[in-house]
């Protein structure tokens, strides 16, 4: 069983996609304070390894997420955000955060990005 959990990041809030051997069987939207991320934590949890775990760099606003992943050991991709718009850009013809967040997790089978290095 391989999991991807993509998350499609703005200002306060987040739209997650779980994807579980290419299909897509779970979204969700968390905040990014405690409540949130203890509801990411959670569905992280669910999985017997470690997930994939990808979301697109968006500046300040992925910073919270990111230091969330690093205090919990998680490893993750940290996309550029025009790597990621050149590898969506055939997928999606109506852009809005819950198809991002699926579609990342749907082409993370299909590209199977490398994790992102965290320097200690």
């Amino acid at each position: 069983m391989h999991a991807v959990i993509a998350i499609d990041v703005s200002k306060a809030t987040s739209q997650v996609a779980v994807a579980v051997d290419g299909k897509v069987v779970q979204n969700f939207k968390i905040t990014h304070d405690v409540f949130g991320f203890n509801q990411l934590n959670s569905v992280i949890m669910q999985f017997n390894t470690f997930p994939d775990i990808v979301f697109e760099a968006t500046g300040v606003y992925s910073r919270r997420l990111k230091t969330f992943l690093e205090a919990h050991n998680y490893p993750y991709t940290y996309l550029n955000p025009l790597t990621a718009k050149k590898q969506l850009d055939q997928l999606r013809p109506n852009k809005n955060d819950l198809n991002d967040a699926k579609h990342l997790a749907e082409t993370q089978f299909i590209l199977k990005r490398a994790k992102s290095y965290v320097q200690n």
